[in-house]
């Protein structure tokens, strides 16, 4: 690459990484360029962007920021220089849709797979990402905790009216009789 070409690359990634904050950096060693199309395509579906980098510009792109945020200063003393082939897994605010959806299909494909992330200004390694990307979403906890709460409510409404329901029962068959 020409150094023009490098320092526009560097100042793109800059621009990506002050408009996404939420990111994860992903082995993609021999993995196929169809097979990251169709990362690329799932990805999308959760608003997510998948891009293939050089490791030593977003070097460069992480000491820029280093000298302004603190968090990216600890980020490079913890995970860089890099090494194998990356890429970069931008997220918007609900970064749980895209995790979740790349490591959905890092399971299918062995030669992807987590290096290191930064979420919600807190920095990641490998091990904590998996864990982080096998928990439900925010959605589906809020989901569970309100028909936990609703549970016993709807219970006991169910249990009251189903005695009076007998009681009008016996008392219907009484005349019958």
């Amino acid at each position: 690459m020409i150094k023009q070409e490098k320092l526009s690359f560097v100042k793109k990634l800059l621009e990506l990484l002050v408009k996404h904050p939420n990111f994860i950096l992903v082995k993609i060693d021999r993995t196929t360029h169809q097979t990251l199309e169709t990362l690329r395509k799932e990805l999308k579906t959760t608003h997510s962007l998948f891009k293939v980098i050089k490791n030593t510009l977003l070097g460069k792109a992480i000491n820029k920021l280093a000298q302004k945020e603190k968090k990216y200063l600890e980020l490079k003393k913890s995970f860089f220089p890099l090494k194998e082939t990356s890429a970069l897994l931008l997220f918007d605010e609900d970064w749980t849709k895209g995790l979740n959806a790349f490591y959905s299909f890092s399971k299918k494909e062995p030669t992807l797979s987590f290096k290191f992330g930064l979420l919600d200004w807190e920095s990641h390694p490998p091990s904590d990402l998996i864990k982080i990307a096998q928990l439900p979403s925010k959605n589906q906890l809020v989901a569970n905790i309100i028909g936990s709460i609703n549970s016993p409510t709807s219970r006991f409404v169910s249990l009251t009216k189903s005695n009076i329901y007998k009681l009008v029962y016996l008392l219907r068959q009484k005349p019958k009789q």
